[in-house]
């Protein structure tokens, strides 16, 4: 189960109530179902909650395929989950506390009063490991600068068939991709051949070599700095 994740909340200096105050009705009804659901998750699922969390927040697609299976809940249950799980993330990373967070949830009906003590666990989980968290944020806040950021990449397989007489003399699948990004009106669709295709993940590859390469000496250049 994957989504495209396109919801952020810049927390800056305002307090959570405010921000609280201000989320789509449509995440706020996820949400609102997300804490009911919450409250009933053992202690033993929080690192995978929160791992899957931090992944979706750097790689702006969140994949639930291994929340689905450990937790087995349905679909729009899992999907709720994961909207309070985010909401709580976004909020609690730069700053507040879990009782700032709790205050706020209950005057905003986000959260009942008797499921407070239920999901105080895992507010506490996040703020014990804020630093690990902030740098999540951090990272994906500087991957999507400046450009519009892809958000979605979908592929489909068309078969064309050419015809002699009314019969099928021949065929080709041909590829059928479209493209989104966070910025209103820059989509694109188009079509590629196979060897099109084996060409763009051969550039992918190098890509990715090319980007661990550059992590990895990023990595060195702060080791060198703070030693």
């Amino acid at each position: 189960m994957e989504a495209s994740l396109t919801f952020t909340i810049p927390r800056a200096e305002r307090p959570i109530a405010d921000m609280l105050g201000g989320i789509p009705r449509a995440f706020r009804d996820d949400a609102q179902k997300g804490f009911l659901i919450l409250a009933r998750i053992h202690i033993a699922d929080y690192a995978e909650i929160l791992s899957a969390v931090m992944t979706a927040l750097e790689s702006k697609t969140a994949s639930l395929d291994g929340l689905e299976q450990r937790l087995q809940l349905p679909k729009s249950d899992l999907g709720a989950l994961f909207a309070a799980s985010m909401l709580v993330v976004s909020l609690l990373a730069e700053g507040g506390t879990q009782e700032e967070f709790l205050a706020a949830a209950l005057k905003a009906e986000l959260v009942r009063p008797e499921r407070q003590a239920k999901i105080r666990p895992f507010l506490d989980n996040i703020v014990a490991d804020r630093a690990r968290v902030k740098k999540a944020l951090r990272r994906a806040s500087m991957s999507s600068e400046v450009l519009p950021f892809l958000s979605t990449f979908e592929v489909t397989v068309d078969l064309r068939m050419a015809y002699e007489d009314n019969a099928v003399i021949d065929a080709v699948p041909v590829a059928v991709l479209h493209i989104d990004t966070d910025a209103n009106g820059q989509e694109i669709w188009f079509q590629a051949s196979r060897g099109q295709l084996e060409r763009l993940r051969i550039d992918i590859d190098s890509t990715l070599k090319r980007m661990d390469a550059a992590e990895n000496w990023g990595k060195r250049d702060r080791e060198k700095t703070s030693s």
